[in-house]
């Protein structure tokens, strides 16, 4: 409901933009992860993804998994814990 009022806050053109855009977001994750065995760190380099009203916007099992990080080293961190994680606990 809230996301409903913000977006009836913003012009129409925005909103169409705005849904264009989190399509194309979207499918590029579906792209980067095929099936359940699978694992990707998808980088959304942009600070708008830290906003409710877009990482809402996301798939859920991606939003509940969002990492925000401020600046390079604390996001290059993270990223090699989740790469050495998954490269030593494979799934069969």
């Amino acid at each position: 409901q809230q996301q409903q009022q913000q977006q009836q806050a913003q012009s129409p053109g925005s909103v169409f933009y705005e849904n264009l855009c989190m399509r194309a977001v979207n499918q590029s994750i579906g792209r980067s992860i095929r099936h359940k065995d699978d694992f990707a760190a998808i980088l959304l380099l942009d600070q708008r993804y830290s906003r409710a009203r877009v990482s809402g916007r996301l798939p859920k099992w991606i939003a509940q998994r969002l990492v925000h990080c401020e600046g390079f080293g604390p996001g290059f961190g993270a990223l090699t814990k989740f790469y050495k994680h998954h490269s030593s606990n494979p799934k069969k």
